[in-house]
C-alpha cells in the first residue's frame, strides 16, 4: 500500500513542516548547487554545472512531514517506497535498505531506483529518516535525481537528523561527505 493511500484511508493528518521540534535536520549540498525552489516542507536544489543540463538537470529535493499518529517505522518506509515506485512511470527498484539510525532515534532508509525515459536512464536515490516522537511520526526524505551517466557526485548530497534543539529550519552545509 502506498503511504498516500494509507493516510487517506485511515484519516491520518499529515502536515508539511520546515523543522522538527527536538531535532536538528542537516542537509549537505555541494557548493556549486543552487537553491531552486521551496515551499512549506520542501526545498529543491539544482546542479547548474551539470553538463547535460539541457536534457535533465541533476537535482535534490528535501521533503519533511509531521504525521499526527505514531506509526510503525518499517511500515512507513515500505509505504513510502511503494508510493515512489508506483508514482513514477517506467521506474524500477535497484536497491532498498532500512536500519536503525546511528545518530539517534528512528530509522534510516535508502531507496535506489532507475527510471526509463527516451533521453536515457534516470537514477534516483532517496534517503529517508523516520522518527516517532510523542504522538507523532516525523519523516524527512532527501532524493537526488540525475541522468544515470551524469558525473554528479551523489555522495556529496546527504541528510542527517539528530536530537537537539532546533535552531530553525533545515541547516544546509557544504562539507564533502566522508567516503
Amino acid at each position: 500500500m502506498r503511504f498516500d493511500e494509507f493516510v487517506e484511508g485511515h484519516g491520518v493528518a499529515v502536515s508539511p513542516v520546515d523543522e522538527f521540534a527536538g531535532f536538528v535536520v542537516e542537509v549537505g549540498i555541494p557548493e556549486d548547487w543552487d537553491p531552486f525552489d521551496s515551499a512549506p516542507g520542501m526545498r529543491v536544489w539544482i546542479w547548474r554545472s551539470d553538463p547535460r543540463i539541457h536534457e535533465f538537470c541533476a537535482n535534490a529535493v528535501l521533503t519533511m512531514h509531521r504525521v499526527e499518529a505514531v506509526l510503525d517505522l518499517g511500515d512507513v518506509f515500505a509505504m513510502l517506497v511503494d508510493q515512489q515506485l508506483q508514482s513514477v512511470p517506467g521506474s524500477h527498484e535497484v536497491h532498498r535498505e532500512l536500519a536503525a539510525a546511528t545518530e539517534g532515534v528512528g530509522v534510516v532508509g535508502a531507496l535506489a531506483m532507475h527510471i526509463t525515459r527516451e533521453l536515457g536512464t534516470i537514477a534516483s536515490e532517496s534517503r529517508s529518516r523516520i522518527i516517532t516522537a510523542e504522538q507523532e511520526t516525523l519523516i524527512a526524505q532527501l532524493t537526488v535525481t540525475a541522468l544515470h551517466d551524469s558525473p554528479v557526485d551523489r555522495a556529496d548530497v546527504w541528510l542527517t537528523v539528530r536530537t537537539g534543539a532546533s535552531a530553525g529550519p533545515v541547516s544546509v552545509g557544504h562539507r564533502r561527505a566522508s567516503r
